[in-house]
């Protein structure tokens, strides 16, 4: 394909994967983010051994490995006694398997390593401060209109914008977005402040009635992150940066074992938020012209596979490769959605039926004999050799 010139609207993990695998291809790539300092807030993600494939080959693997905790098996336990519900072997395990193992990291030190991996290729390729509102596009480009009042142009465009896309909506037509039904608070502890007894393992589940725990090392073991939800019949705030108080955790869990309130009690109050977990249908189209959606913005999901930031990956791996293996853009777009649409839509339906499971309303009935993720094939999808 000849040199092209392509917009990236969004500087997430989705954002910045697919700026690295297309400038890998030889592609010029300016992605522009709306916030005004390039940072990523979050709590900690799981990296499957198919998103660890795709780091690999976005040339970052050593860098995310560094800030990376890789567990060698997890545990998932009764929220009231704290007995052993099921034991997850991982480590070698899937590396033998997979080609890779499983990894647990803080989304802002895997947002850092993928940005730095960005400027290394191209110091000014990444605008902060510049929000989409409009795009306009014909048979030799698009435009992109910023709330500034700037236009930016380019051959193609990729919205990586998350949930909210705006991207999405002038493409395909507003919709609303969702609130699925559950809420979720996040707290980062000082890895010295965790009681000895409660990190074994370090990497756990705590499943309950209507609630789940989720919590794990990150920042090469530095602190212990974790993520509590709950269920909802309403929300109203907006944001996933909300501060959040003990106090309201403590109600929320008060029944459950005395290992998770001693971990909510260590969490410093400045590093506890919480947030809603909201949704839009999976599209079935994500490309249309010279434009085309990915990660969230294509097809937002539940978190119970773990699977919300190795499936952005796997979007800009392939992207990049089907930029480098085609003929010419209009290809290249067809290509990527042809590869993706499909295996998406699979993993945001069964992300949703994984609910019930860890939210359990009778938890000594739950079984993990083979987990759901390996049961349902996930990690053999390599997205550096995945049929484009």
């Amino acid at each position: 394909m000849r040199a092209t010139d392509v917009l990236v609207i969004g500087a997430g993990i989705g954002g910045l994967a697919a700026t690295i695998a297309m400038q890998r291809a030889g592609v010029r790539v300016r992605v522009f983010e709306q916030a005004s300092e390039l940072g990523e807030v979050g709590a900690g993600i799981s990296i499957s051994p198919n998103g660890a494939l795709g780091l690999k080959s976005l040339g970052v693997f050593d860098e995310f490995r560094h800030v990376a905790y890789a567990p060698d098996y997890q545990v998932v336990r009764h929220y009231r006694t704290g007995r052993v519900l099921a034991t997850v072997t991982r480590g070698d395990r899937l590396e033998e398997a997979y080609g890779e193992r499983y990894y647990v990291v803080h989304r802002a030190d895997l947002h850092k390593v993928l940005a730095d991996a960005v400027r290394a290729h191209d110091p000014d390729a990444i605008v902060t401060g510049r929000r989409c509102v409009d795009l306009e596009q014909d048979a030799s480009g698009v435009a992109v209109r910023f709330d500034d009042g700037r236009w930016e142009r380019g051959d193609a465009l990729i919205g990586a914008d998350g949930v909210r896309s705006r991207v999405r909506s002038i493409l395909f037509g507003a919709e609303e977005v969702r609130f699925t039904g559950y809420i979720a608070w996040r707290g980062l502890v000082p890895m010295a402040d965790v009681p000895l007894d409660a990190l074994d393992p370090p990497s756990q589940v705590w499943i309950g009635p209507g609630h789940m725990i989720n919590r794990y090392p990150v920042s090469g073991g530095k602190s212990l992150n974790f993520v509590a939800f709950a269920e909802r019949a309403g929300w109203e705030e907006e944001g996933w940066n909300i501060p959040a108080s003990k106090a309201e955790l403590r109600a929320e869990f008060a029944d459950w074992h005395p290992h998770v309130a001693r971990i909510i009690e260590a969490a410093p109050q400045d590093k506890l938020f919480k947030w809603a977990l909201c949704a839009r249908s999976p599209l079935m189209r994500w490309v249309r012209g010279r434009a085309a959606v990915l990660g969230d913005a294509a097809h937002p999901l539940l978190p119970y596979l773990g699977q919300g930031a190795v499936m952005a990956i796997e979007d800009a791996v392939v992207l990049g490769r089907a930029f480098a293996e085609s003929e010419d853009l209009a290809q290249a777009l067809a290509r990527y959605e042809a590869a993706r649409v499909g295996r998406a839509r699979l993993v945001v339906e069964r992300s949703s039926l994984q609910v019930p499971r860890f939210h359990a309303d009778d938890p000594d009935a739950f079984h993990h004999d083979v987990p759901v993720d390996e049961a349902l094939g996930l990690f053999k999808y390599d997205p550096a050799h995945a049929p484009v």
